[in-house]
């Protein structure tokens, strides 16, 4: 399958909430929802309502799941320099399945460079990049050999002596009351990336008449900021120039791997039979429509990034839309986006050879 990848350069450090006690949580990455939310706030805001709506019918719903969308879209992915990195499918490791205290330590990992999970996905011998030493930033991201080499030239923290591409954590923040002018000190989430990483998104182009429409969009949208506490100036990026990338493709394969969150539509429950693996994730939040961004909309439950998951036949397309609409909003509906972006997932089912 072919797809463009997209790198966003920060100019800032990003906020993408989870949920906690306010903003003192983020995660790494921006979840596929929060990048089409943002991205068709910023549609309405260049070409009007009436653009977004036309936009946003053409992808499937329950009520309409024969639609045929114009792109699929992934979750924001971290890169550093050349090295750009996966979910890691959430099967255990090819090769380890029979022994239980590696298994165990290899749970931890929750990002693979791309050439280890092109190994992964497509049955190939991922064991001989391993060794702990390719085990970065707390093992959790796994890379090779020549990679891990790269990174260590380039991303090298002289004061910890270890490889750190991006660092998660938090900062104070101050808030005065307006009425008494007493001040109170909070702790806000924030992701910064090191000089030369940063996130990259990638969009499996089925339409190609939306492509200058989107890149005019993530243009404006690195001005505005992507995800939270952007009234702080967070989230700011420059989109560069699009690389393709030729993804492993899921015909035939009896399985596959998704980039992005992925909300099954009715009649597509057979996603989660036989040898599979998926973790469900509760999305929630607020409105960012200006029409509501005091609402809080309906909460969903979607497969995450990383969620092996099953072919069904004559399909290229999983998941859909789903409406989130507040019961008392009545101006416009409110879609959350939950599209798979699946890659083949090769591997042999069954036997020392099944991911």
């Amino acid at each position: 399958m072919q797809a463009m990848a997209y790198p966003l350069q920060p100019r800032a450090p990003f906020h993408f909430g989870v949920r906690g006690v306010g903003v003192e949580a983020t995660t790494l990455t921006a979840p596929s929802d929060t990048l089409f939310s943002a991205l068709c706030i910023t549609l309405r805001e260049l070409h009007g309502q009436e653009e977004l709506e036309r936009f946003l019918d053409r992808f499937p719903t329950p009520d309409h799941p024969e639609r045929e969308p114009p792109f699929l879209l992934s979750a924001g992915l971290p890169y550093a320099g050349e090295v750009c990195f996966y979910p890691r499918p959430l099967l255990p490791v090819p090769g380890l399945e029979d022994n239980p205290a590696e298994q165990k330590k290899q749970k931890k990992i929750t990002f693979v460079s791309e050439t280890v999970f092109r190994a992964w996905v497509g049955g190939g011998d991922v064991l001989s990049y391993y060794s702990p030493d390719n085990l970065l930033h707390g093992d959790r991201v796994w890379v090779t050999d020549d990679e891990r080499a790269g990174l260590t030239d380039r991303f090298l923290d002289e004061d910890t002596g270890r490889v750190r591409m991006w660092a998660v954590g938090d900062v104070p923040r101050v808030t005065v009351d307006r009425v008494t002018s007493a001040s109170s000190v909070y702790q806000a989430g924030q992701v910064r990336f090191a000089p030369g990483a940063g996130l990259y998104v990638l969009v499996a182009w089925r339409d190609d008449g939306w492509r200058d429409r989107f890149w005019e969009a993530l243009q404006a949208l690195g001005d505005a900021g992507l995800g939270g506490e952007r009234s702080s100036g967070y989230g700011l990026f420059t989109p560069l120039a699009p690389q393709p990338v030729d993804l492993p493709d899921v015909d035939g394969a009896g399985r596959w791997t998704t980039l992005s969150l992925c909300w099954p539509l009715p009649g597509q429950e057979g996603v989660l039979q036989g040898q599979t693996a998926y973790r469900l994730g509760m999305r929630r939040g607020w409105m960012g429509s200006p029409d509501g961004r005091n609402l809080r909309r309906k909460q969903v439950a979607m497969l995450e990034p990383g969620s092996v998951l099953r072919t069904l036949p004559d399909r290229t397309v999983y998941g859909g839309l789903a409406n989130v609409t507040p019961e008392v909003f009545e101006t416009h509906e409110v879609w959350r986006y939950g599209l798979a972006l699946p890659v083949g997932y090769r591997r042999a089912e069954g036997g020392r050879g099944d991911g």
